[in-house]
């Protein structure tokens, strides 16, 4: 419990994505999850996951796999979040039961592939009413709603907390070279190191430069959110 206590301090003198992300992923490894992401929460009528990710430690596989399938537009912990504030832990036996069977073995497949079969979901709003949602995703998670409390204390104010760096971040002018906003928008595309790299007649290490450099530059942790981030500030089309 003193740990996560400390947490809490600890994020009062956060200055960066980066140490919002390492205390966020030390959350998580303390209430015994793997993974946490930050979202905004999609519309009603979304059907791709990824560019509602705002911060995550998760592997992009999961996202592109999540969103082959097309498994948030009948997702019940995203509709139930549209309805409630309250934070809740899913089980992966409930999120199978309120889907049609056809549906049941991509969703299974998926989490089981990343250890997702629990999430504590808690829902997030921003100062202009703007919702969101922190989830810490595990395999076998056993906490108690007091527990469940103090993560969602934790998840509010690092939700708080990154909007703010966010807003400061927004501020600035496009920071990209031009050779690091061509290689985003092929990576926005789909296309891996190794396929940009033939595309653009570069090395990987130097398409990987480019990446890391760009990362640094908008405080992002992965390519999954350095995307998402360059198209939600109109950095790449």
């Amino acid at each position: 419990m003193v740990e996560r206590v400390r947490l809490l301090k600890l994020l009062q003198g956060v200055n960066s994505e980066i140490e919002l992300a390492a205390l966020l992923r030390e959350a998580a490894h303390q209430f015994d999850m793997s993974s946490f992401a930050i979202y905004d929460l999609p519309c009603r009528n979304a059907v791709q996951l990824k560019p509602y990710v705002r911060l995550t430690d998760t592997p992009t596989r999961f996202y592109d796999n999540y969103d082959r399938h097309e498994l948030l537009r009948d997702s019940p912990m995203f509709n139930h979040l549209r309805k409630s504030t309250t934070p809740k832990l899913w089980r992966s036996d409930t999120l199978l039961h309120k889907r049609t069977e056809p549906r049941n073995a991509h969703v299974r497949d998926v989490l089981s592939e990343m250890g997702f079969e629990d999430a504590a979901v808690i829902p997030v709003h921003k100062i202009d009413g703007t919702r969101g949602a922190v989830i810490f995703s595990g395999s076998g998670v056993d906490i108690s709603h007091y527990e469940l409390g103090i993560l969602g204390l934790i998840a509010v104010h690092a939700y708080d907390i990154f909007d703010l760096l966010n807003q400061a971040r927004e501020a600035l002018d496009n920071p990209l070279t031009a050779r690091e906003t061509e290689v985003l928008e092929w990576a926005a595309n789909g296309k891996t190191s190794g396929e940009i790299a033939q595309i653009l007649a570069l090395s990987d290490h130097t398409i990987n430069t480019y990446m890391n450099s760009a990362m640094r530059k908008l405080d992002c942790v992965n390519r999954t959110q350095l995307v998402a981030k360059a198209l939600r500030l109109h950095l790449i089309n």
